[in-house]
């Protein structure tokens, strides 16, 4: 007896790769096609990294540094007084250093938070930033240390 060689698919097989195919396109595709989920928690983090740096910039510098929040940035300045007329220079010198919140992301409350040249935070309690987008991701400031997480 002669084995037969076999070339191609069978009809079953084509069927079932055709569904799997299917079933991930109409769960993968909403979540790559979407970025908002991505850009609210990417700011979140760039927010996070931004009060770090003031702290950071204060001890550093010797000197009070503010982190300015409105409901779309969050800027860096060395007096505290809105708007920023003495703005603080961010990691690679950039003046003044703003980080800007991507559409369809929002940030609050709107609040000024300040750190002395020791990188104390001037908060009488834990400062929680929310960054509103497709969740909600908070950016707390522990009240005796200023750390941030």
């Amino acid at each position: 007896m002669r084995a037969r060689s076999v070339h191609g698919f069978t009809l079953v097989e084509l069927i079932v790769v055709m569904a799997i195919a299917g079933i991930l396109a109409a769960v993968a595709m909403p979540r790559l096609a979407g970025r908002n989920g991505f850009d609210s928690r990417g700011y979140a983090d760039q927010l996070a990294a931004t009060v770090r740096y003031a702290q950071k910039l204060a001890v550093a510098q010797r000197r009070e540094v503010f982190v300015q929040v409105t409901v779309g940035q969050a800027s860096l300045c060395y007096v505290a007084t809105a708007p920023c007329a003495t703005p603080a220079p961010g990691p690679g010198g950039e003046k003044p250093y703003t980080v800007t919140a991507p559409a369809g992301v929002s940030l609050g409350p709107a609040t000024t938070l300040g750190f002395d040249a020791a990188g104390r935070p001037d908060i009488a309690t834990t400062l929680e930033l929310l960054v509103n987008g497709v969740g909600t991701y908070r950016v707390r400031v522990e009240r005796e240390t200023g750390y941030v997480h």
